[in-house]
């Protein structure tokens, strides 16, 4: 397990990378105007294309590879996912709300008291994410009990939802009720890769690879300039099976590893923190008149973001009150 475990972080520390990348260029072309800048454009929708598809395919390995723990005791699970996400969200959601509409003047997106009012429908900001994670987490818990091994039944179900919900203009395609069924079937599909491991096993060969990479971008492509349909779902799979294989071809990735697994580790404090430290790092740029170089800036985001939120990881068990805020079940949940 422990092996497992670890070639898991490897692969989130792909993704939060990719998270970092796509919030580092998102404030680019907000801060220079460059929205349509065709080749920022290009590479921030190609990052986007799969790179929360792949954190969810990653959760969705973690639960099913413990998922017997978790059915002999689903109200434990319940109860200890809700103070790991929920909690958190609770704490930070309000949090950056309240940052975002005392700042007005300095932010792009203004925020209104109905966003606090929605905050359980359409959630805040980049806190979207860990709340979710929950609902993905509870309902693919009571799809597990009810159909035991019978994996591919929800799957197929769940694609048909999912293509629904992303193909259908309804309501607001921010809120639970787009997000929730659409990231289930990318959660569930992590239990398909457990359950068939031969899916798996053929993985991380440097041709294959390489084809899934070509087959990755060349949907994204075709998707980017003639319009998205099926292949807004064709390019999530591409990716992901790209950076799955990719994490597990020594020659190409294997120099970083230790890099990655690092990285990984510290998920949740760079996904919280990169936004306001970019947003941070930029208005201290304004203030020295030192934000006129875009490539030196992108730099400076990217390596800011990773500095100051592993630093604020690894001191974080020294501070309580910041640990409880990332880690809550280390003080809500006594161990036996």
């Amino acid at each position: 397990m422990a092996k497992r475990i670890q070639w898991l972080d490897i692969v989130k520390g792909v993704a939060i990378l990719g998270v970092v990348l796509q919030h580092t260029f998102q404030r680019l072309m907000t801060y220079y105007n460059l929205d349509d800048d065709i080749v920022l454009n290009f590479l921030n929708k190609l990052i986007v294309s799969c790179n929360m598809e792949l954190f969810f395919v990653v959760s969705g390995i973690i639960f099913f590879l413990q998922r017997q723990r978790y059915q002999d005791n689903p109200k434990q699970f319940v109860k200890t996912r809700f103070i790991d996400l929920i909690i958190p969200y609770l704490i930070l959601g309000p949090t950056i709300w309240f940052g975002k509409f005392m700042l007005s003047n300095f932010v792009k997106n203004q925020v209104s008291i109905n966003d606090l009012y929605d905050m359980f429908i359409t959630p805040i900001a980049f806190m979207w994410f860990i709340y979710i994670l929950f609902f993905v987490e509870v309902i693919a818990l009571f799809i597990d009990r009810l159909m035991k091994s019978r994996f591919f039944i929800p799957l197929i179900g769940l694609l048909l939802i999912s293509f629904t919900t992303q193909f259908y203009d309804f309501g607001n395609p921010a809120d639970i009720y787009h997000r929730v069924p659409y990231y289930l079937f990318w959660y569930y599909l992590g239990g398909i890769l457990v359950l068939f491991k031969d899916l798996v096993s053929c993985l991380g060969r440097s041709k294959v690879t390489l084809v899934l990479g070509l087959l990755w971008i060349g949907s994204y492509t075709f998707g980017f300039f003639v319009g998205w349909g099926v292949f807004s779902m064709i390019r999530g799979l591409f990716g992901v099976a790209f950076w799955l294989s990719l994490y597990r071809d020594k020659e190409l990735i294997g120099a970083v590893n230790k890099s990655l697994h690092y990285l990984g580790k510290r998920t949740m404090y760079i996904y919280i923190l990169n936004p306001l430290i970019i947003n941070g790092i930029w208005q201290i740029l304004k203030k020295l008149d030192m934000g006129g170089h875009l490539f030196v800036t992108m730099l400076l985001f990217i390596g800011g973001v990773l500095l100051i939120a592993c630093t604020i990881a690894n001191v974080a068990p020294k501070i309580p009150p910041i640990e409880f805020i990332f880690s809550p079940r280390k003080y809500l949940i006594k161990k036996k």
